[in-house]
């Protein structure tokens, strides 16, 4: 996804390399932001520019690793949406939007303010030593939720962008449905999560680390031969089920 300023690029320009460094106040502050923090009902954060000054307001009400998600988030409106006149509303819908939309050119930019959110808070550089000799697991992506102050979907999702195991993860609605999903760049593109869980009552319960049949989650005849490491956990909207290939022998056959 393009941006017109990398978020790496502008933690690097003002001196940031540790992750306890980074400072979205501060982020903002450099790149002509006021934050300001009040009560929001209908929305989890906004902004309003003009020319090369903005204010962002965030919702104090939020759990603080949503307000610093949120924060991202309208930075990434400002460094990538920002014409003559700027202004931005948004609510915990928005900062769901993963996955790009046909013909939806608002979404899109919700979607590239999220991606610009996460890399502004875990950037690669910072990031991707953290998963040397990690397993892909819920106690895995906690540490790291917690190294870097960041939400666990956000997390979970980068560290599918950005590790070298073959692993996805995919988000469900509560009543079974798949919203989105996004695999790492060496798992073959073959292997397909399932369209819905047909009894997410009984299917969808917080794990960490757990065999299971690949077929519980994934399309094919080829998934009844696959074991995978299962974790799963609920973000106040949707249920995230990542998945790891340990073995990945398994995966041969799907890439001939």
């Amino acid at each position: 996804m393009k941006f017109r300023r990398k978020p790496e690029d502008i933690l690097q320009e003002i001196g940031i390399y540790q992750p306890d460094d980074i400072d979205l106040e501060l982020i903002a502050f450099m790149l002509g932001a006021e934050v300001k923090f009040s009560s929001l009902s209908d929305c989890e954060g906004y902004i309003i520019g003009c020319a090369n000054k903005a204010i962002i307001t965030i919702n104090n009400d939020a759990d603080p690793r949503r307000q610093r998600f949120s924060l991202g988030h309208e930075l990434g409106h400002w460094v990538n949406d920002k014409g003559k006149n700027l202004t931005f509303r948004c609510d915990a819908n928005d900062m769901k939007q993963w996955q790009l939309k046909k013909n939806d050119f608002r979404q899109h930019k919700e979607v590239r303010a999220n991606q610009f959110s996460a890399e502004l808070i875990m950037p690669g550089f910072l990031f991707t030593p953290q998963l040397a000799n990690r397993d892909i697991n819920f106690t895995s992506l906690k540490s790291i939720s917690s190294e870097f102050r960041s939400s666990r979907t956000s997390t979970a999702i980068r560290i599918v962008e950005l590790t070298d195991k073959p692993c996805m993860l995919i988000c469900w609605a509560s009543d079974g449905r798949r919203r989105w999903f996004s695999r790492s760049e060496t798992l073959p593109e073959g292997i397909w999560p399932q369209r819905r869980v047909l009894r997410p009552n009984q299917t969808f319960a917080s794990s960490d680390g757990d065999d299971v049949d690949a077929d519980k989650w994934i399309e094919g005849d080829m998934a009844s031969d696959h074991v995978v490491v299962e974790s799963q956990f609920y973000n106040g909207f949707d249920w995230l089920t990542l998945l790891w290939w340990r073995d990945e022998s398994q995966l041969l056959s799907e890439d001939e």
